[in-house]
């Protein structure tokens, strides 16, 4: 039963390693598109959303230009980055059991 844990959670570990050297090879030029945008509300609305330079503050703070992604995005360096990571980290180190049971005599 170890076993299949410690293999499920270095799964998990793998997974997210996957997806932030994805992220992190990303091509900059490709990010800093201007004319094709993917906002829905810039595209529509003609403004930028709270959202906007999420993902390039994301980029920049995978690349340690902390500078560059307070520029694009405070709100995703201060609270946006932080929270995905602790989700993160909860999902590979956390027993869902245990986790689901907590939440249920939370809301009970």
């Amino acid at each position: 039963m170890a076993f299949f844990l410690n293999l499920r959670r270095l799964l998990k570990i793998a997974a997210v390693l996957t997806a932030v050297l994805i992220f992190y090879n990303i091509p900059l030029e490709f990010l800093l598109n201007e004319g094709n945008t993917i906002c829905l509300w810039k595209r529509f609305l003609n403004f930028e959303c709270p959202g906007c330079g999420t993902i390039r503050a994301f980029w920049h703070i995978l690349h340690l230009e902390f500078g560059k992604a307070w520029g694009y995005n405070k709100m995703a360096v201060a609270l946006t980055f932080p929270l995905l990571s602790l989700l993160a980290i909860g999902w590979i180190f956390l027993d869902e059991k245990k986790a689901y049971h907590s939440w249920m005599r939370f809301l009970k």
